[in-house]
C-alpha cells in the first residue's frame, strides 16, 4: 500500500498524462471509458485550473475485469477497493510508480438506475476531449454538469458546483432531464438547493447528510439504511457499519494493523455508536 513517488512534474501535468495513459490503456483493451471532472470538464463549465490530484474515470460496469487486468499488467496497483474508497463504494483508486492516482469509478454516487443503464447513458451522448495531446472520451455537456453537481451534493456543504453555476438555461434544463432518466433527481437538488423538493424520496435522507455540514455518523448509517433497496442492500449497510475498515487504519498508522489493532478498533466503533445514539435518545427525551 505505497503512494505513488514525489514527480517533478506539476501535479496538475501528471493528471493530464494519467488521463491519456489511461485512455490508451482503455484503447488497447477494448475497454469504454469516460473520463470525468478534472480536466475532462469542459474550460467553460470551471472557474480557473482545475485541482484534481487523480484522474477520474467511469468504465462500462462490463468491462470492469478487462480494465483491472490491463492496469495491473501495466504497473498500477490497487490502492484502495471499492469497499474501502468511499462510503458509496464508487470507485477504486489505483497508483502508479510514474502517474497520478487513477480512480476508477464502476459507478455514480447519486443515480439509482441500473449502472449499466446509466454508462449507456452517457456513452450515447458522449464526445473527445484533447488533454495531453491524446483524445479522450467525455461525458457530454449535460453530463459534465450532472458529475460536478452530484460531486459537490456529497462535499458535506463544503462545495459548489461551478458547472451549475456557470451554464445557461438550456443547459441547466437539459441537465435536469438527463437527472431524471439517470434516477438522480434528489442528487441534483441536494447539489443546487433543491433538496427541500425531494422529501418523499427515498434517498432524501441520505442527501440530506451528504449536503451539509451537521450530523453525525448516527445520522449517515441511518439515511444509509433508509436508501437502501431491498433487504439484502439493507444488510450490506449493517454489516459496514459494524465492520472496522482496515484499509483505512492502515494508511492511519502507515502499515498493516495487527489484530489486535482491529479489535481495538472494533471495540471503539461500537462504543462509539453507543454514546452518539444515548445523546439521540436523551434529545428525543428533552
Amino acid at each position: 500500500m505505497t503512494a505513488p513517488a514525489p514527480s517533478r512534474v506539476p501535479a496538475w501535468a501528471n493528471v493530464h498524462l494519467s488521463h491519456a495513459a489511461l485512455q490508451r490503456i482503455a484503447d488497447e483493451a477494448g475497454v469504454d471509458l469516460l473520463h470525468i471532472k478534472g480536466p475532462a470538464t469542459d474550460a467553460a463549465l470551471r472557474r480557473g485550473m482545475h485541482r484534481s490530484a487523480d484522474a477520474d474515470v467511469l468504465v462500462r460496469p462490463a468491462h470492469l475485469d478487462r480494465l483491472t487486468a490491463a492496469l495491473l499488467a501495466r504497473g498500477w496497483t490497487l490502492y484502495t477497493g471499492f469497499d474501502e474508497g468511499s462510503p458509496f463504494g464508487h470507485a477504486a483508486n489505483y497508483a502508479h510508480p510514474s502517474w497520478s492516482f487513477a480512480d476508477v469509478h464502476r459507478r455514480l454516487p447519486g443515480p439509482r438506475a441500473d449502472p449499466g443503464v446509466v454508462f449507456d447513458r452517457l456513452w450515447r451522448d458522449r464526445g473527445v476531449a484533447s488533454i495531453a495531446h491524446r483524445p479522450c472520451t467525455v461525458l457530454s455537456p449535460a453530463g459534465q454538469v450532472l458529475v460536478q453537481t452530484l460531486h459537490a451534493a456529497r462535499s458535506r456543504g463544503s462545495e459548489q458546483s461551478d458547472a451549475w453555476l456557470l451554464c445557461g438555461d438550456e443547459l441547466r434544463a437539459e441537465t435536469r432531464r438527463l437527472a431524471e432518466e439517470l434516477q438522480a433527481a434528489t442528487a441534483l437538488a441536494a447539489g443546487i438547493g433543491e433538496l427541500d423538493e425531494h422529501r418523499g424520496a427515498p434517498d432524501h435522507a441520505l442527501w440530506s447528510y451528504w449536503s451539509r455540514s451537521d450530523g453525525d455518523r448516527l445520522d449517515e448509517w441511518a439515511a444509509r439504511l433508509r436508501a437502501a433497496d431491498g433487504w439484502l442492500a439493507r444488510m450490506r449497510v449493517l454489516r459496514q457499519a459494524l465492520r472496522v475498515n482496515r484499509t483505512h487504519l492502515a494508511l492511519r498508522l502507515g502499515r498493516e494493523p495487527s489484530r489486535g489493532e482491529v479489535l481495538r478498533e472494533q471495540a471503539a466503533r461500537i462504543r462509539l455508536a453507543g454514546l452518539a445514539l444515548r445523546r439521540r435518545l436523551n434529545g428525543a427525551r428533552s
